[in-house]
């Protein structure tokens, strides 16, 4: 498995390619609460968002949600049906109020063809999504909660600093934890409690702080392995 730190690869779309879409778009703001896509919707418009959060989700029919992601400024959602035409294949909701630019499939596909910058971005966006989600599904078949939530941790931290600490500013809700990682609050609230009194994440605030990333990866790499 790649380490955990590995999996923070840069999602943002780079300026050159922000500008195409954006002179292709339309701004669109919404609510938080508001459903962007949903399953099975037949629609293949795409999003850039400008400013705001997002979450992607599934529900089973039990009506438990799996969180797959969530989604930034920066960052695009939408792609695969503008790409093979198929409806949508998750919900994605506003977490926060949103500002997003909104390119039509038809064009989103049309651009494809004739930008070699975004089709050469896209397909490197594509293939680090792929190993995302192979991660992903490694992670909820072989290891043990404890050790999926110090991998989400670590893939929601920001850039290490000169101390090699690293922090989590968008600290997501135990609930919304839970789901990120297949289990619930309550256990998740437990293993949190075990990280802090280790010393391994500290609160401050309403922000986490990991204080030796090295440390928590090196955590979960011997513990995955004995699994």
């Amino acid at each position: 498995m790649a380490s955990a730190t590995k999996l923070q690869s840069n999602l943002i779309v780079p300026e050159a390619v922000r500008q195409i879409l954006t002179e292709n778009g339309r701004v669109m703001r919404v609510r938080k609460g508001h459903v962007l896509l949903a399953v099975g919707l037949p629609a293949s418009d795409v999003y850039l968002v400008v400013e705001g959060l997002l979450c992607v989700s599934l529900v089973s029919a039990q009506g438990r949600e799996t969180v797959l992601r969530a989604i930034g400024p920066g960052e695009i959602f939408g792609e695969l049906a503008a790409i093979d035409g198929e409806p949508r294949s998750a919900d994605v909701v506003a977490s926060n109020n949103s500002c997003l630019m909104v390119i039509p499939g038809k064009t989103f596909h049309a651009l494809i063809a004739k930008e070699p910058l975004l089709s050469l971005w896209l397909a490197r966006y594509l293939a680090h999504q792929v190993r995302y989600l192979t991660n992903r599904i490694y992670e909820l078949s072989t290891m043990a909660v404890g050790t999926r939530l110090q991998a989400e941790l670590l893939r929601l931290a920001e850039m290490t600093d000169h101390t090699g600490g690293a922090s989590i500013s968008r600290v997501p809700t135990q609930s919304e934890l839970a789901a990120r990682i297949g289990t619930n609050r309550e256990t998740v609230t437990r293993e949190f409690s075990l990280l802090v009194r280790e010393r391994l994440v500290v609160k401050e605030g309403r922000r986490i702080v990991i204080p030796s990333v090295s440390k928590l990866a090196e955590r979960i790499k011997r513990y995955s392995q004995t699994a």
